[in-house]
């Protein structure tokens, strides 16, 4: 008579399910690693010589010259910030005697798409001066995206804002304008306070897979105004993803699968 150890090989089968499971959970919930820098520019309109352009210096400071930019570009400024996901300059350019500029993104702000752009101006003359931030590090989830743009804040002179996604992940790339708005606070002695919530929705067809986010501010100034402003872009999808459903789901059925029957050797 054959004895047959009618344990081992059900422990076995269930070992092997629940090492399966445990690969497909990593797998579905891993984030795909994405080649992303972030970038601030900070353009004079009629000085040229005055631009300025930051890189986020992602593992600490590191030497500008270190750095390859996509298109040829090269950082023209340090970092203010070692953190990765922060970036910042603080300076006059040209007739703007001060600029403080802060720009948030991943990691610093989690792993959903968001940025976020600060900003105050002082002006010693008339002019205009166009802040941007872009991160080329986002990713689509496979559904429609949702853009939200909130904005808000103080002028003097004049200022127009605009969000923009472009599909080539490029920095600077302008795809798809996703929000945009236009304040005069140049009527007031006092300045004016503004503020705009907007909501854009791009398809599959237009988005799809490694996308760019962008934001860009536009001040124009007299000698002694003065602007303040803030713009928090997120991006999401549209359609409410049920993939904690299908992993439970999954789940479930694994857990009927490696019940295997008893049998009986005799």
């Amino acid at each position: 008579m054959q004895h047959f150890n009618q344990r081992e090989p059900r422990v076995l089968w269930r070992a092997t399910c629940v090492g399966i499971g445990l690969l497909i959970s990593l797998l579905a919930g891993a984030p795909r690693v994405v080649e992303a820098e972030i970038y601030l520019r900070v353009d004079h309109s009629d000085t040229a010589e005055s631009d300025v352009l930051v890189i986020d210096q992602n593992f600490g400071v590191i030497s500008m010259q270190d750095i390859s930019m996509q298109d040829s570009m090269s950082a023209t400024d340090a970092d203010l910030y070692a953190e990765q996901g922060l970036i910042g300059f603080s300076g006059a350019v040209g007739d703007f005697q001060m600029n403080v500029t802060t720009g948030f993104s991943a990691p610093l702000l989690g792993t959903e798409g968001r940025m976020n752009l600060l900003n105050v101006s002082f002006s010693g003359g008339s002019g205009s001066l166009t802040v941007e931030l872009w991160d080329t590090g986002f990713e689509t989830q496979g559904d429609d995206t949702r853009f939200q743009t909130l904005f808000g804040g103080t002028t003097d002179g004049l200022i127009e804002i605009a969000t923009y996604a472009d599909s080539d992940a490029d920095a600077f790339g302008t795809d798809y304008m996703l929000a945009s708005g236009v304040f005069d606070g140049s009527s007031t002695s006092n300045g004016i306070a503004f503020s705009s919530d907007q909501t854009t929705d791009l398809s599959v067809a237009e988005l799809s897979g490694d996308y760019a986010m962008g934001i860009r501010a536009t001040i124009t100034h007299s000698l002694g105004d003065v602007t303040g402003f803030n713009v928090d872009l997120q991006s999401g999808s549209a359609v409410p993803e049920p993939a904690a459903a299908l992993m439970a789901i999954l789940v479930v059925l694994g857990c009927g699968l490696c019940r295997l029957p008893r049998r009986r050797y005799r």
